[in-house]
């Protein structure tokens, strides 16, 4: 449980908002279910509840978490990010892929869930955009935002390509000469260690006794 939450009630504005949770239940096909707890707040006066902005983050975070036991199948929130990304309705969309007119509102709210060809359909269409387009012609639906979203890819294609083109540089000037200025300093440094170490080496042989 969050810390007690100090913001006043907007419905009656004589109590404060305290923290509650509640409990949500998904049930992708082949699990018993996946419960996840989502934050909340409930007036101490007037009983109103409501989700506050500073929840909205953690309980994201706890709704995506739940994608671990979903296996093949979708989250809601994936559909309809999908399904928005191209402009098209909830109609629209259903009849793209075959569906009921209302089959996508039960997708994205999770009431029920596309069966396992249908998911498979939706996947490919997210990861090839030919293949909506494609689909979409058959159907004869319109995509709204099929041209945005192609001019989207043409420019990732462009800042891709300029990116792989552009030529290897070298050192900027700055660093080449610190390097030369280190080189200078340590130049000399390493020539008296070396002569050092001869000298040292010398004074060994001269002190060693005389091999008899």
């Amino acid at each position: 449980m969050t810390n007690p939450i100090a913001a006043a009630c907007r419905s009656c504005r004589k109590g404060s908002m305290q923290p509650i949770e509640r409990m949500q239940t998904y049930a992708p096909p082949g699990t018993d279910g996946v419960v996840i707890t989502q934050l909340a707040a409930r007036c101490d006066q007037c009983g109103k509840e409501t989700v506050l902005p500073s929840q909205m983050d953690e309980n994201l975070r706890r709704r995506a978490a739940r994608k671990a036991h979903y296996g093949l199948y979708l989250l809601g929130e994936e559909i309809f990010a999908f399904r928005r990304k191209y402009g098209l309705t909830q109609q629209a969309a259903s009849r793209l892929f075959g569906k009921g007119i209302i089959a996508f509102s039960r997708y994205e709210s999770e009431k029920s869930y596309p069966d396992e060809s249908t998911t498979k359909l939706i996947r490919a269409a997210m990861r090839h955009p030919a293949l909506l387009k494609e689909l979409a012609d058959e159907s004869g639906v319109e995509i709204p935002l099929w041209e945005a979203r192609c001019a989207d890819e043409r420019e990732r294609e462009q800042v891709s390509l300029a990116t792989s083109r552009r030529p290897k540089t070298s050192l900027p000037r700055p660093t080449v000469q610190f390097l030369e200025l280190m080189e200078q300093r340590t130049g000399p440094l390493r020539s008296a260690k070396a002569s050092n170490i001869g000298a040292t080496k010398a004074n060994r042989r001269q002190k060693a006794p005389a091999a008899r």
